[in-house]
């Protein structure tokens, strides 16, 4: 059993008059999303075990797992329009 991090990005997204999160895998190019956040986590985790999993039946190589040091951060800035 190997242990792999991959990094999720979760972001709020619009879809007509309801929010939803949005959770992507930038280092996998997958995604899915849900009506919160750790429902869109939860769903993302399982797309990346099917993914991972397709990837060795077929006997493809499994992308290299994300650094554990990395920090994200945003950032408001105010502009005079």
């Amino acid at each position: 059993m190997k242990l792999l991090n991959y990094r999720i990005i979760v972001e709020k997204e619009k879809q007509g008059k309801n929010l939803v999160y949005v959770a992507y895998v930038p280092s996998l190019g997958i995604s899915d999303f849900g009506k919160t956040i750790d429902e869109a986590v939860k769903n993302t985790e399982k797309a990346i075990k099917v993914y991972l999993e397709t990837l060795r039946e077929t006997e493809n190589l499994i992308p290299e797992a994300d650094a554990d040091e990395y920090f994200v951060t945003t950032s408001k800035i105010q502009l005079a329009v």
